[in-house]
């Protein structure tokens, strides 16, 4: 039992703050997107495309937290599945999809959508909710651009291949 560790134990819970804030950034732009249901397909898209790095994303994390001597963790293995699996994944998904496909749509596609939302409502409206959405991409971006680095130079992943 003292030589197995937890698989998501960090040393502080400043190490939580970024995955918190890109999450709560996710779950307002998805719930935006389907109060206001014209943005529904945007949101939908923008949960898959996050899922599916994610995912990559918790499987590096599970064989980095492997027991000494799994498979899981043999730096081999661990090289394959960062260069070939879960850094492609990652950039496709958050630098390609979520700006060209997602935040694309969110600003030039969706005006006509804006101009009814600011008949409905109150006038200026449309622009509010255009700079709320175009906003809150911006800062997913940025903190994906802070993950990605994150994810180049992990510290676990470099002292595992190290040991090769």
């Amino acid at each position: 039992m003292r030589g197995e560790r937890l698989v998501s134990m960090k040393n502080t819970t400043r190490a939580y703050l970024r995955p918190l804030a890109e999450h709560l950034i996710s779950l307002s732009l998805i719930f935006g997107s389907y109060v206001f249901s014209g943005l529904r397909r945007l949101g939908a898209v923008g949960i898959f495309t996050l899922e599916v790095s994610s995912a990559f994303l918790q499987l590096l994390q599970v064989c980095v937290n492997a027991p000494e001597g799994s498979r899981l963790r043999e730096p081999g293995f661990l090289r394959g599945l960062h260069r070939f699996a879960v850094v492609p994944a990652f950039l496709y998904c958050r630098f390609f999809v979520l700006p060209f496909v997602v935040w694309r749509s969110a600003a030039f596609e969706s005006q006509q959508w804006l101009e009814q939302m600011e008949h409905v409502l109150v006038p200026g409206s449309a622009l509010v909710l255009y700079a709320f959405f175009n906003g809150m991409l911006a800062a997913i971006f940025v903190l994906n651009v802070v993950f990605f680095r994150r994810l180049i130079f992990h510290p676990h992943l470099r002292r595992i291949f190290r040991r090769e």
